[in-house]
């Protein structure tokens, strides 16, 4: 698979770094759920999720080839 160009991403997830520490979530656990999704889709999870903490907000997000799988296309 070819690499995933610069528009071809969406935000799958963003939350509040602040609200996930409350709820006892980590960045780390919330990405390492979309590298599960993306390897029980058979693509490769680190070319297909990213993430990205800035401004007090963490924010994953997945190439539109997973996105697709997920929404059944």
């Amino acid at each position: 698979m070819p690499a995933v160009q610069d528009d071809e991403w969406v935000v799958a997830e963003s939350y509040p770094v602040k609200d996930m520490e409350e709820k006892g979530v980590t960045p780390e656990w919330l990405v390492g759920k979309w590298l599960d999704v993306a390897e029980d889709m058979a693509l490769i999870p680190e070319n297909n999720v990213r993430l990205f903490e800035e401004n007090g907000v963490c924010r994953v997000e997945v190439s539109t080839y997973l996105m697709e799988c997920m929404r059944g296309f």
